[in-house]
């Protein structure tokens, strides 16, 4: 694309807006800081490249199938990270070291719990708690019926809901 073209101009306003939620899905489906940051740039690249074939449905949706289907083909060439770089290792304004301390171990805790889900409902769930994507907007990324994404999501929430629950119980012991 040429520096004046219209639709360079037309993509940047669409795609702008969208880039902290991008993000947050980024870190969801990573759990690193840097990997998150690469993905998001190659999403971005890639939506650019190919935004001449955008027929104009919904942005958000369509940004979101290109970072799912570049994840995906990721995922199977990515080494693992150290711990440091984990999502857990975020920087928190909490008051206290033992309150980062703890803080820091839940999100560990709770991204082991989302990593842990199967695929289809891990999907799901990310692209609407940390994508914010409607139902309908996941429906049509993953080519699923509505009801089916509200079922996932359904199960994935109650999967947490347990599997946190059942890890509360056993840090009491």
């Amino acid at each position: 694309m040429m520096a004046d073209d219209p639709s360079r101009a037309k993509f940047l306003a669409l795609a702008l807006p969208l880039l902290p939620k991008q993000h947050r899905m980024a870190m969801a489906m990573t759990g690193n800081r840097s990997r998150a940051d690469d993905l998001v740039q190659d999403t971005y690249l890639r939506a650019l490249k190919y935004f001449r074939s955008y027929q104009g449905e919904d942005f958000a949706a369509w940004m979101a199938a290109i970072m799912r289907n570049l994840h995906r083909d990721q995922i199977h060439t990515t080494l693992p990270m150290d711990d440091d770089d984990d999502l857990s290792a975020l920087p928190d304004p909490a008051p206290s070291p033992e309150q980062m301390i703890l803080h820091a171990d839940r999100n560990r805790h709770l991204h082991d719990l989302i990593a842990a889900l199967p695929e289809g409902l891990r999907e799901v769930l990310v692209m609407r708690e940390f994508g914010d994507l409607s139902y309908a907007q996941i429906a049509q990324v993953l080519s699923l019926p509505v009801g089916t994404v509200m079922s996932r999501l359904s199960r994935a929430r109650e999967y947490l809901r347990k599997a946190w629950l059942n890890i509360d119980d056993e840090s009491l012991i």
